[in-house]
């Protein structure tokens, strides 16, 4: 029998991989946890911009003359040539996707498996896109902390990250469209 949960018992049951979930139940935690770990992400995203932006402007201020600075109402760049140094705090990408994907791993795997269940699904299927954005998420330092050096990334890491990204798109869509099915229950 499907079970219908409220938002308070989705927190409850996180690491609750048994039973079955209906659609009524798990849409709205489903909104509840986007919010939490778009939260999360923005709570550990904006230090590390505010970081890497106090970084930028001291080493405006030590090397003027690698770096131009264009302001007016409205707006403000700075380009820098030449060498310099990384202005992404050391792990700061890897801290930002652990604890993105890392929430979004945690609040969604045990509804996604019950919910799938439910459709008359293994809940495996709930770990589709999981190789693609682990992946990606292993490439993406790896590639933002080569680019600008003369041994760059090479075209085949670039593409194989854009190629993993656009996997991993596929198999989210596939995977939200085996969640709306009705439960192998309902009638047609």
């Amino acid at each position: 029998m499907t079970s219908t949960l409220s938002i308070a018992d989705h927190f409850r049951r996180l690491l609750d991989f048994s039973g079955r979930e209906d659609r009524a139940s798990f849409w709205p935690f489903a909104g509840v946890a986007f919010g939490i770990v778009m939260s999360i992400g923005i709570l550990t995203f904006v230090p590390m911009v505010l970081q890497a932006m106090a970084a930028m402007q001291e080493f405006a201020a030590q090397n003027p003359d690698q770096v131009t600075i264009k302001s007016g109402p409205g707006h403000y760049s700075m380009a820098v040539s030449g060498e310099h140094p990384g202005f992404i705090p050391e792990g700061g990408l890897l801290l930002y996707l652990g604890t993105t994907f890392g929430s979004a791993i945690l609040l969604y795997a045990a509804a996604v498996a019950r919910r799938l269940r439910d459709a008359g699904l293994t809940p495996w299927l709930g770990a589709l896109p999981l190789p693609f954005i682990a992946y990606s998420s292993i490439q993406m330092p790896r590639l933002f902390a080569s680019a600008g050096q003369a041994d760059g990334p090479g075209t085949a890491v670039i593409l194989s990250v854009f190629f993993s990204n656009f996997l991993y798109m596929a198999a989210l869509g596939i995977l939200v469209f085996l969640l709306v099915k009705k439960s192998s229950h309902e009638a047609g």
